[in-house]
């Protein structure tokens, strides 16, 4: 049930208008104090002093228990009053939850607007309990939730029409994680925030198709979103208050080679969707400020650009983004992240949007280390107008087939894959189509030591089925590899039967071991494969992600190929500009292996300079202070450790001599758990435990 409130304004005094799809519900008399931060009831005793500290406080975060409860209280006498709160908590006992709308009209002055969606109403104070937190009593020891979400007039449609109606997400959904700093900033804890959300998805079934853009700048940006074209849009990084431009602007990096902050108002960011020929269905910007009212927005003020009068995020969904999550005040990276986690994973559980919220806000709430702090209430939700708030953004049936299919195809893992962005951003590219690149070699420069190369085929095996790509593994060969034409031809034909089976596609013959055996030319037995990999993927239902992709087609990987010996030639004359070539459409190859042999003097010779091959080191994690790769790496592994273990992060301000510890501790091997866990659990002045999974299960210990 969506109940609807408004501000109207007439011959000088304002008026909250409460009204639901059956039409109005109550009018209530209203004053601005405190420079327009807190809206009170007309005949309200309160003086613009004591507002005005009070709403300082709350603005700031630095507001106490008693504080919130009495700013939630003013605002709730206000707007609805007891009565007519009773009245519409009646209508909507039947209901799963109570979504309250705060409107902005395009009729009204547009500081009044912007006012009240800056107001915090999460903090809304039904005399027993903050409601969006907790709910509110409908007897018999039922509460029921409330969701608090702001609409905004759209200027431009939501999509392709302007029903009003937002097209559901019939694919693993996409997201850009665009970083205004580095990942390893420790202001924000950006890597944290990605991994956290990354892993949260997975082990709970949900799953996205994600990128990362560190150190985003307005170019970099506009390119990704215009390749990418991603179905979310999450920028991590810091938002400020511009007072003398009236204003809230957005940090993303300037071009090199300047090493400068450059921050962006929303209208730059509107242009840069504009440039980029795409609009995102959904903006999360984990900034602070982004949902605040810029300062010096007052009466008698002149604004020099209206438009940036509104809220960093409501200036997005008047531009035409359906969906914007962004930060009021300065809140701490850990109660953003708990939320964006816990919303981020109701939608992609298929919640209805403001469900979806009501989750968030929940897990923030009892995540709260300090139980004075306001963090959980400002994360804000900003719909366009028409959405409604039952909404359901993804499409679960096509994660699930998803999900089960990188399962089923033996391409998930345990431990984290961790670090390795070069991998995954060729491999990207690699799947992206277009891109001329089609063959992918990671080269490890030690035959016994292990770098990860099986986990490095899993991540991005699990990376093409989320594409829309069906990849076949040749592995693991840590044993017993194939070393003639003929094996690995052979292995091939066992794999294709193997995945007919688990994806319980009838059984056809191929022509792939009769050729290699036959001594024919490579051609052919190129011909051959291509003709069993095209029958594949045309025996899937029309329905599958594979048949729905723009690019239908399978990705071969092949595991230690140093191994394979006289096979490896024969492989290696199998490849060309196409990947498996010659042929009309690409089938990309990645292999692992030591760089010796046969697989060097390509990298010198054969693939030298070509754009559709890459050979990159599969090394120790790089462990430069100004790119520590190896940091990062073994901060992922601890955000996201086996499960029965807890949640480790550095402690915000934790002295970064930790940094040398922990590379010391791990200088002989890459992959050491017992070493990682042990070290972290002796340094609790470094590492705290008190982390996301924790909370996310005591949110969900207590919403029981």
């Amino acid at each position: 049930m969506r109940v609807v409130l408004d501000l109207d304004e007439r011959a000088g005094e304002y008026f909250v208008v409460v009204s639901a799809s059956g039409g109005p519900l109550s009018e209530r008399s209203v004053r601005w104090t405190a420079g327009r931060r807190l809206l009170v009831a007309k005949d309200e005793p309160i003086g613009d002093d004591e507002a005005s500290e009070l709403a300082s406080s709350v603005d700031g975060g630095s507001a106490t228990a008693a504080e919130l409860d009495r700013y939630g209280r003013l605002l709730f006498d206000a707007a609805l009053g007891a009565q007519t709160w009773q009245r519409i908590v009646a209508d909507a006992a039947s209901a799963s939850y109570l979504e309250l709308a705060i409107r902005g009209r395009a009729d009204q002055e547009q500081a009044a607007t912007s006012a009240m969606q800056a107001v915090r109403w999460e903090a809304l104070h039904d005399g027993t309990a903050p409601v969006a937190a907790k709910g509110t009593a409908v007897g018999s020891g039922r509460r029921l939730s409330v969701g608090i979400v702001r609409l905004v007039p759209l200027s431009l449609p939501i999509g392709p029409n302007d029903s009003g109606v937002l097209s559901r997400i019939d694919r693993i959904p996409s997201v850009l994680f665009a970083i205004g700093s580095r990942l390893t900033d420790p202001r924000v804890r950006p890597g944290a925030e990605f991994m956290g959300i990354l892993r949260n998805l997975e082990r709970r079934g949900g799953s996205i198709q994600p990128r990362v853009l560190e150190s985003a700048s307005v170019p970099s940006l506009t390119w990704e979103l215009n390749r990418f074209e991603p179905d979310v849009l999450h920028v991590i990084g810091h938002g400020r208050q511009f007072p003398v431009e009236h204003c809230v602007k957005l940090q993303l990096q300037a071009e090199p080679p300047s090493t400068a902050d450059e921050y962006i108002t929303a209208r730059q960011l509107l242009d840069i969707f504009d440039g980029a020929g795409h609009v995102p269905k959904v903006v999360v910007l984990s900034a602070c400020q982004t949902a605040s009212a810029p300062l010096g927005n007052t009466v008698g003020v002149p604004v020099p650009d209206p438009v940036n009068a509104l809220p960093f995020a409501a200036r997005l969904v008047a531009g035409g983004v359906p969906v914007v999550v962004a930060m009021a005040g300065d809140i701490a990276d850990t109660a953003c992240r708990v939320f964006t986690r816990a919303l981020t994973q109701a939608i992609g559980e298929g919640i209805p949007l403001v469900e979806a919220v009501i989750r968030g806000r929940r897990a923030a709430f009892h995540a709260r280390p300090d139980l004075d702090s306001a963090d959980w209430m400002l994360p804000a939700v900003f719909l366009a107008e028409q959405l409604p708030g039952d909404t359901c953004l993804v499409n679960t049936a096509a994660i699930k087939t998803v999900k089960e299919r990188i399962h089923d195809l033996d391409f998930a893992w345990e431990p984290v894959f961790c670090g390795r962005g070069e991998f995954i951003v060729a491999m990207d590219r690699l799947l992206d189509g277009d891109d001329p690149l089609n063959v992918l070699v990671a080269c490890t420069p030690d035959p016994v030591k292990g770098y990860g190369g099986l986990r490095l085929l899993r991540e991005l095996g699990a990376r093409a089925v989320r594409a829309g790509r069906l990849p076949v593994l040749l592995g693991p060969f840590d044993q017993d590899p194939p070393q003639t034409r003929a094996s690995v031809a052979e292995a091939l034909s066992d794999k294709l039967d193997e995945i007919r089976e688990t994806l319980e596609l009838p059984s056809k013959p191929n022509r792939i071991v009769g050729e290699a055996q036959s001594g024919a030319k490579p051609q052919r037995l190129v011909r051959a494969i291509r003709e069993a990999f095209d029958e594949l993927v045309a025996d899937l239902p029309e329905t599958d992600p594979v048949r729905a992709s723009p690019h239908p087609r399978v990705v071969l990987l092949c595991h230690r190929v140093d191994e394979w010996l006289d096979a490896l030639d024969g492989l290696l004359a199998l490849l060309g500009p196409q990947g498996l070539s010659p042929g009309g459409h690409a089938i990309p190859v990645v292999m692992t292996g030591t760089e010796t042999g046969a697989l060097a003097q390509a990298r010198l010779d054969t693939y030298k300079g070509a754009a559709w091959a890459k050979f990159a080191p599969l090394d120790r994690f790089h462990s430069d202070d100004s790119d520590p790769e190896d940091i990062l790496a073994y901060q992922w592994w601890l955000l996201n450790p086996p499960e029965r273990t807890p949640v480790y992060a550095p402690k915000r301000g934790a002295d970064p001599s930790w940094q040398g510890q922990l590379r010391f501790v791990m200088r002989k091997s890459l992959y050491d758990e017992q070493e990682l866990f042990g070290f972290v659990k002796a340094s609790s002045f470094f590492f705290t435990s008190d982390m996301d999974g924790d909370m996310l299960a005591s949110y969900a210990k207590a919403a029981r």
